[in-house]
């Protein structure tokens, strides 16, 4: 393929972008139904969720900014060919890579020692493809699943498509699945977002923060938006984890930090 053609074809996947985008922003307004800006509104708003027994963490008002990003839609896997001692397989489906150690990493029982382990296994080139690149998420993990989400100059990616899982059983690391996007690129300006508090006062007016519950953390990061002519499309979303009191039961729940719409298809783990 020539130089001119290859340029033609960056200008066209950039146009379907930036049209894609600008058609998503003309659909949805800013403002949301019940969630204006007016102080006796917002006041209302705090004094209906703590009388429905929802408690929250420590809130901001103060907006942030960030970017569109785009990555490129293909497996970056199929040409990794240094490890060892590892089994592989690439699903097509979930656009995931799976890998079983051939033999078992043991780890310390003291938990700080085994941490220390796991992220060193991570950074193995010989074990983990592009490992280095991921950074560990204490929130998302537990004692058999060590959580990593893919880094970059822009910020974290909370998603299945850019996250590493490392299984443990009985204090030995057995297996790990990974998503990875490759390298990440603004497609738009820098743009201002909506503040933590209006994302919870969103998810509240939208029942997805019910009766009963408790907001265990909330942090800006960035995740899938969409899928546009082989490009991954991701956006600063607010990632929220609620907990209910009763049953003990959690789920991460996710907001659109440029438009205030809560995302449906929550992706990242739970």
């Amino acid at each position: 393929m020539d130089h001119r053609r290859i340029e033609w074809l960056f200008f066209v996947i950039f146009l379907a972008i930036s049209i894609f985008l600008g058609v998503e922003l003309w659909r949805t307004p800013i403002q949301l139904s019940g969630t204006s800006s007016d102080p006796n509104t917002t006041t209302n708003i705090g004094d209906e969720i703590k009388a429905d027994n929802i408690d929250l963490p420590s809130l901001s008002e103060d907006t942030a900014s960030g970017y569109y990003l785009a990555a490129s839609d293909q497996n970056y896997f199929k040409n990794v060919k240094n490890l060892r001692n590892v089994n592989t397989n690439y699903s097509t489906t979930d656009k995931t890579f799976y890998a079983v150690l051939q033999k078992a990493v043991n780890l310390s029982t003291d938990s700080n020692k085994a941490l220390a382990q796991v992220k060193a296994f991570k950074n193995n080139s010989h074990y983990v493809p592009f490992g280095k690149q991921y950074v560990y998420v204490d929130e998302l993990s537990d004692d058999n699943n060590y959580v990593f989400v893919q880094n970059s100059k822009f910020g974290k990616v909370y998603d299945a498509s850019a996250e590493l899982i490392i299984k443990v059983q009985k204090h030995q690391i057995v297996s790990y699945q990974q998503g990875y996007l490759g390298k990440l690129s603004a497609v738009r300006e820098l743009q201002s977002t909506i503040s933590s508090w209006k994302a919870i006062q969103n998810l509240y007016v939208y029942r997805e923060l019910t009766n009963n519950s408790k907001v265990l953390w909330i942090k800006l990061e960035y995740s899938k938006l969409t899928e546009v002519r082989n490009s991954i499309i991701l956006l600063p979303t607010w990632v929220v984890e609620i907990e209910n009191k009763t049953t003990k039961m959690s789920s991460i729940k996710r907001v659109n930090a440029f438009t205030g719409q809560v995302i449906q298809n929550n992706n990242v783990t739970d």
